[in-house]
Protein backbone atom coordinates (compact mmCIF):
# COMPACT_ATOMS: atom_id res chain seq x y z
CA UNK A 1 0.00 0.00 0.00
CA UNK A 2 1.31 3.41 -0.95
CA UNK A 3 1.70 6.06 1.70
CA UNK A 4 -0.34 9.23 1.59
CA UNK A 5 2.54 11.11 3.17
CA UNK A 6 4.08 13.70 0.86
CA UNK A 7 7.29 15.76 1.04
CA UNK A 8 7.98 19.37 0.10
CA UNK A 9 11.09 19.85 -2.07
CA UNK A 10 11.57 23.45 -0.90
CA UNK A 11 11.40 23.29 2.91
CA UNK A 12 11.76 19.51 3.38
CA UNK A 13 8.58 19.26 5.45
CA UNK A 14 6.10 16.40 5.32
CA UNK A 15 2.36 16.76 4.85
CA UNK A 16 -0.70 14.88 3.63
CA UNK A 17 -1.70 17.69 1.25
CA UNK A 18 -0.82 18.26 -2.42
CA UNK A 19 0.59 21.72 -1.59
CA UNK A 20 2.94 22.50 1.30
CA UNK A 21 1.09 24.48 4.02
CA UNK A 22 4.31 26.35 4.89
CA UNK A 23 5.76 27.47 1.54
CA UNK A 24 2.85 26.64 -0.85
CA UNK A 25 4.99 24.53 -3.22
CA UNK A 26 3.79 21.28 -4.82
CA UNK A 27 4.69 18.19 -2.79
CA UNK A 28 5.81 14.80 -4.09
CA UNK A 29 5.68 11.15 -3.03
CA UNK A 30 9.03 10.48 -1.27
CA UNK A 31 8.84 6.69 -1.62
CA UNK A 32 11.13 5.25 -4.33
CA UNK A 33 9.88 2.87 -6.99
CA UNK A 34 9.61 -0.81 -6.09
CA UNK A 35 12.76 -2.85 -6.81
CA UNK A 36 12.55 -5.48 -9.52
CA UNK A 37 15.40 -7.87 -10.49
CA UNK A 38 14.05 -7.85 -14.07
CA UNK A 39 14.53 -4.07 -14.26
CA UNK A 40 13.15 -3.25 -17.74
CA UNK A 41 14.50 0.33 -17.76
CA UNK A 42 17.88 -0.30 -16.11
CA UNK A 43 19.82 -0.08 -19.38
CA UNK A 44 18.45 3.42 -20.04
CA UNK A 45 19.13 4.61 -16.48
CA UNK A 46 22.72 3.31 -16.59
CA UNK A 47 23.25 4.90 -20.01
CA UNK A 48 22.03 8.27 -18.70
CA UNK A 49 24.27 8.08 -15.62
CA UNK A 50 27.23 7.19 -17.84
CA UNK A 51 26.58 10.20 -20.07
CA UNK A 52 26.19 12.50 -17.05
CA UNK A 53 29.47 11.29 -15.58
CA UNK A 54 31.64 10.94 -18.69
CA UNK A 55 29.79 13.06 -21.22
CA UNK A 56 29.02 12.06 -24.80
CA UNK A 57 32.68 11.92 -25.87
CA UNK A 58 33.47 8.44 -24.50
CA UNK A 59 31.40 6.38 -26.91
CA UNK A 60 28.21 5.64 -25.01
CA UNK A 61 25.49 4.91 -27.57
Amino acid sequence: MRSKLRKCPECGGYTLKEDCPICRRKTFDPIPAKFSPEDPYGIYRRRLRYKEYYGDKNGCN
